[in-house]
């Protein structure tokens, strides 16, 4: 377990990322690089948190791809089921690409797609019993995963990140559009 860092600690700590924008401070006085100490670190906790990611989930033996589909099936509600067109509008991706994802998942027994009855152009895809359990299964490792990685945090820093973050991103995302993806 990681030790807690409160915001009072953390002036003192200092990173790879200070020394670049101390740096550029230097080499360039007459621009403001503090955005440097905001979104570099951004970007960087982003590559981290991605290869965390990426690495848990081979261990559990599933990808970003297939965890991406069936979490947007299972938040969906009961019965687990979206039409493979807001399948693919959801996850950001072009039917085709949405076809092949689901050929695979559909192979695993994971999914299972049928004819909308009175439109044979909508295809339905839902989750199966098998696809509902990994999908419960494989999320709940990964938000306990990144539960423990956040510990590094206090619980009133966590919010206020949280907080924070909500902000910044709302200048470049709707914040009535839900996000899709885990």
């Amino acid at each position: 377990m990681t030790a807690e860092i409160s915001t009072a600690d953390s002036d003192s700590i200092d990173d790879g990322v200070d020394r670049v924008e101390q740096a550029w401070a230097r080499e360039r006085p007459d621009i403001d690089v503090s955005s440097v100490g905001i979104v570099t670190r951004i970007w960087r906790i982003a590559r981290h948190l991605e290869r965390e990611r990426v690495e848990r989930l081979a261990e559990l033996g599933t990808d970003r791809v297939t965890l991406d589909v069936l979490a947007m099936l299972r938040r969906a509600g009961k019965p687990y089921r979206m039409t493979a067109g807001r399948l693919s509008e959801a996850a950001l991706i072009t039917p085709g690409g949405i076809s092949n994802r689901l050929d695979k998942l559909e192979r695993s027994g994971l999914v299972k797609r049928s004819f909308h009855p009175k439109d044979r152009r909508r295809v339905d895809v839902q989750l199966t019993r098998k696809g509902v359990k990994l999908v419960d299964e494989v999320v709940s490792d990964i938000m306990d995963h990144e539960s423990r990685l956040l510990e590094i945090l206090a619980g009133d820093d966590q919010a206020e990140l949280r907080r924070l973050l909500k902000i910044l991103l709302a200048q470049f995302e709707d914040p009535a559009v839900g996000l899709e993806t885990d």
